[in-house]
């Protein structure tokens, strides 16, 4: 798939800067514009109400309102040293001509809709986690969004991540991890664009149940049509235990500069009450992961 246009929501935290990063490492090698965007809460919408009078409490508008209004300062600041630092032109215009360009919109609204809808009109959404605990569950929240409520591809990068590390972010070797699930196979041709500029992909398999439904080989049968050569990685002894620490430390030992995967494929109840591999991911991953849904 042909990544033109990159979403970058900006949450006026710790992690924007990085979000920002890693949407110009790929910006640079698709030609590619970086839509920056910031959500303003409204306070109304964020503040429970008081059953017994049907008003909001004054105090926890007003703490919400300068909480929004800083969010929302932050974010704007943070674009702005960011695209000052690098250059990069401001122009929302589409081309059809490969060129690296940005903008920067601020929107009042409930951030969770507004994401969803802008997300769904874009070829890839980037996210960074933070590094305060406070937020952690925001962007949490917001990848689910993303990935339920959008429908699109997301790169997850950890936050600290080194500008040389995210420089190397295409040149892989790539980790895909396969089940032969609907989500994986929407992660693999999301990142067709990113693992064609790879030298190295391998494919680590995952069995469920007692045969093999999905091997390896098809995936890298399919990948060879695009121009991708995949070797097969060794699968978990248990598939059923610690999975997300396997793929970790396969990707460590292979030196991966990127994770592949399908997010959320038994679903988030189950995923909440029994943990998973897509939650494990997004608290623990140390190094860049392209999940879909």
């Amino acid at each position: 798939m042909a990544i033109r246009h990159i979403l970058v929501p900006l949450f006026g935290y710790d992690g924007d800067r990085t979000s920002l990063e890693a949407a110009l490492v790929v910006a640079k090698r698709h030609g590619a514009h970086i839509a920056a965007l910031h959500v303003e809460t409204d306070p109304l919408e964020q503040t429970p109400l008081m059953v017994d009078v049907g008003v909001a409490i004054t105090e926890l508008v007003e703490a919400a309102e300068r909480h929004a209004t800083h969010r929302a300062k932050n974010a704007a600041k943070t674009f702005a040293d960011w695209q000052s630092a690098t250059g990069i032109t401001i122009d929302p215009a589409p081309t059809v001509h490969p060129a690296v360009t940005t903008a920067f919109k601020n929107v009042k609204g409930n951030e969770e809709d507004l994401i969803g809808r802008f997300g769904r009109l874009t070829d890839l959404v980037v996210l960074a986690r933070p590094k305060k605990n406070e937020a952690a569950d925001l962007i949490a929240v917001r990848i689910e969004d993303v990935l339920f409520g959008a429908g699109r591809p997301v790169l997850l990068v950890p936050n600290g991540i080194s500008a040389d590390t995210l420089a190397r972010l295409e040149e892989g070797p790539a980790l895909v991890a396969w089940n032969g699930s609907i989500e994986a196979t929407r992660a693999i041709t999301a990142g067709l664009g990113l693992l064609k500029a790879m030298g190295k992909v391998r494919v680590l398999s995952i069995k469920e149940g007692k045969r093999d439904a999905h091997p390896a080989a098809d995936l890298t049968h399919f990948l060879a049509w695009h121009g991708i050569a995949a070797s097969v990685g060794e699968p978990p002894a248990d598939a059923h235990k610690a999975t997300a620490e396997h793929f970790l430390a396969a990707a460590r030992e292979a030196k991966a500069t990127l994770i592949v995967m399908g997010a959320y494929s038994h679903g988030r109840l189950r995923q909440l009450v029994l943990g998973g591999v897509t939650s494990h991911m997004i608290d623990a991953a140390d190094l860049p992961v392209l999940m879909a849904h």
